[in-house]
């Protein structure tokens, strides 16, 4: 299994101590994980030339340089960033003005999963996960933000959609919670009440705290369904 993870995902796994799962995960899940190069850029070379995240960026970057974690720097990739980013942007209206809500960065994680057959993107936003799986939802959220009523290009919407049909989106939540079932947290397991659902419930609110777009109910529910198994 191919997955490519964006910026999100990566800060908060290095934030939380957490980077090392990834490794492990290549080990034990035999799954490859790869960065397109401006996330490179944004979470590794620039965070060097500045003292805030120094340390993080060089945990990844020795990834990187172990090949445990791959860059992306395929051109095509960046054109077909740029169109999905353009009909992304165009597919909400308000007052004869579309809505930007998506980064170029995001898209280029999508472009490359696309176009590496992987179609397995690790994203924690959440408007970036709405627009692929649940656009509706995001047409009402996003009135909700604006307090506006917003206009769809409904063409627009069916050809994104059509370029990212076969993209699975999942969030750091996910990758913490497959990491939890093979049993690589296992280590962190002390002698407190309930120490399972100790355990998982502390990476969850971590991720969650760190951006990822996970809702209390939702973490309450995958603490029900692991702990059932």
């Amino acid at each position: 299994m191919s997955i490519v993870l964006d910026a999100g995902p990566v800060i908060s796994l290095a934030t939380n101590n957490l980077l090392w799962l990834i490794e492990a995960l290549q080990q034990h899940a035999k799954t490859s994980f790869s960065i397109v190069s401006s996330v490179k850029r944004e979470i590794v070379d620039r965070p060097l030339a500045t003292k805030k995240f120094k340390f993080e960026a060089l945990q990844v970057e020795r990834l990187i340089e172990q090949g445990i974690l791959q860059v992306i720097t395929t051109p095509e990739i960046k054109s077909k960033a740029l169109q999905l980013l353009d009909l992304a942007n165009n597919v909400f209206w308000a007052h004869r003005s579309p809505i930007q809500i998506v980064q170029l960065g995001e898209m280029e994680s999508v472009a490359a999963a696309v176009d590496l057959g992987s179609n397995r993107v690790v994203v924690d936003e959440r408007i970036t996960r709405s627009l692929l799986e649940s656009p509706a939802q995001l047409h009402r959220l996003m009135e909700q933000r604006l307090h506006t009523q917003l206009h769809v290009d409904t063409g627009r919407l069916d050809e994104f959609h059509m370029h990212t049909r076969h993209v699975e989106l999942i969030r750091s939540a996910e990758l913490v919670t497959i990491a939890y079932e093979q049993g690589l947290l296992n280590q962190f397991l002390v002698k407190v009440p309930q120490p399972q659902k100790t355990l998982l419930e502390s990476v969850l609110w971590a991720v969650k705290l760190s951006g990822c777009s996970i809702s209390e109910q939702e973490i309450n529910e995958l603490l029900t369904l692991e702990l059932q198994r």
